[in-house]
C-alpha cells in the first residue's frame, strides 16, 4: 500500500535520526543543497548516493526528493548501523522511502560475476547503469557523467571526498546512483542503481578499487520508484525540517568542472 500524506508526515516526525555530532566532520566546503535549476540536468551527492535530475523536475520537487533520499539514507543507517551488511541497508533505505510515500515499482538484486585477476569496480558498475538506464533518453550520460568525474577528478574536491567517506567503512563498500524524472499523470519516477561490496581488506577510495576472484564480492540491486508531485508538496516542509541540520555535512553539489585526462 502507498503510504498517505498523513502517515508520511507520521512517519517524519516519529523516526529517530543518528547524531548530528556524528556528521559535523564531513561537512565538505560549501555544502548544502544548490540552488535548482528546473531547465538544467544537476547532481548532488547525497552521502553515499549520487542523485541526478533530468530537465523539467521542478526545484521544489528537487528539493524534497534530495532531502527524502537524505533521510532515508540517515534513517536506515541509524535501524542497521553503518557496518551492516550493503543489502540490509539498501532494505531498510528503501523501507524509509515507502514511508513517505514513494512506491516500489520494481527491485531486482543479484550478484556481479567477478572474473579474472582484477575486477575494476568502476568499469563493473559502468556497464550495470548503462545497461539500467538505456531505455530512458539521456540517463545514462548524466549518471555516468558524474560517474566518470568521480573517478577521474582529483579526490580532494569537496563531493568525491564527501563520496568516499560515506560510502567505504573497513571491508564494507555500499553506494548509490538515482536518476530522477518527470513522468506521466503528474508523477516522479526515479531508478536507482545501488551497489554493496564486501571484501577481505580494506576499501579506502571505492571507485578506484580493484578487487580480486574469491577475495570479494559484489551485489548490485536495481530499483524503480515513483511518488505523486501531491505527495511531496504536503510533506515538503516537514521533511526539510528534519533533515535541515544535516545538510551542510551530507550534501554536496556534483560540479564536474574541468574534469583531468
Amino acid at each position: 500500500m502507498i503510504a498517505t500524506i498523513q502517515e508520511a508526515r507520521d512517519a517524519i516526525a516519529t523516526t529517530a535520526l543518528p547524531a548530528i555530532e556524528a556528521f559535523a566532520a564531513d561537512a565538505p566546503a560549501a555544502g548544502g543543497l544548490p540552488d535548482f535549476d528546473a531547465a538544467k540536468e544537476q547532481s548532488v551527492v547525497i552521502g553515499s548516493d549520487v542523485v541526478s535530475f533530468g530537465t523539467g523536475v521542478d526545484a521544489e520537487f528537487r528539493q524534497a526528493i534530495a532531502d527524502s533520499a537524505l533521510f532515508a539514507q540517515l534513517a536506515a543507517l541509524n535501524e542497521v548501523g553503518a557496518d551492516a551488511d550493503p543489502m540490509l541497508f539498501f532494505d531498510a533505505y528503501f523501507r524509509r522511502l515507502m514511508q513517505l510515500g514513494w512506491l516500489v515499482q520494481q527491485r531486482d538484486t543479484s550478484e556481479l560475476d567477478v572474473k579474472g585477476d582484477g575486477f575494476d569496480v568502476h568499469h563493473a558498475i559502468t556497464g550495470v547503469i548503462t545497461a539500467f538506464l538505456a531505455p530512458i533518453a539521456g540517463a545514462a550520460q548524466a549518471v555516468l557523467a558524474v560517474l566518470d568525474g568521480l573517478y577521474q577528478m582529483n579526490t580532494s574536491a569537496p563531493f568525491i571526498t564527501l563520496f568516499n567517506k560515506r560510502s567505504t567503512r573497513q571491508k564494507i563498500g555500499r553506494f548509490q546512483f538515482t536518476y530522477v524524472r518527470k513522468g506521466a499523470d503528474d508523477g516522479l519516477l526515479a531508478e536507482m542503481a545501488a551497489f554493496g561490496l564486501t571484501a577481505n581488506e580494506a576499501i579506502t577510495q571505492i571507485l578506484f578499487f580493484k578487487i580480486h576472484k574469491n577475495r570479494a564480492s559484489v551485489r548490485r540491486s536495481l530499483g524503480q520508484l515513483s511518488i505523486p508531485q501531491e505527495t511531496l508538496r504536503g510533506i515538503r516542509a516537514q521533511l526539510a525540517a528534519k533533515v535541515q541540520a544535516y545538510r551542510v555535512s551530507m550534501i554536496a553539489e556534483a560540479d564536474l568542472g574541468p574534469v583531468e585526462a
